[in-house]
C-alpha cells in the first residue's frame, strides 16, 4: 500500500481497476485551519493517483469531525 496525505494518514492500492483507501479512524492529527473541526484524516489537497494505463486521478479527501 502507498501512504499520502498529511502525516502519511491514508493509505491506498489499486488492483484492477479497484481503488481502495485505508483510514485508521482512531488516530487524529490535529485541528484544521479554522480550529472549528478535528482532522482524522486529509490528503492535504487534490493528490495524485496513478491507477496504470496511464492515468493518473486525483483525489481530495478530509476525514473530520
Amino acid at each position: 500500500m502507498e501512504k499520502m496525505g498529511k502525516d502519511n494518514s491514508i493509505s491506498y492500492s489499486t488492483e484492477d481497476g479497484i481503488l481502495t483507501i485505508v483510514v485508521d479512524t482512531n488516530k487524529e492529527i490535529g485541528p484544521s485551519a479554522s480550529g472549528k473541526t478535528t482532522l482524522v484524516a486529509s490528503s492535504g489537497g487534490n493528490a495524485s493517483i496513478d491507477v496504470g494505463n496511464d492515468r493518473v486521478l486525483k483525489l481530495g479527501l478530509n476525514l473530520y469531525y
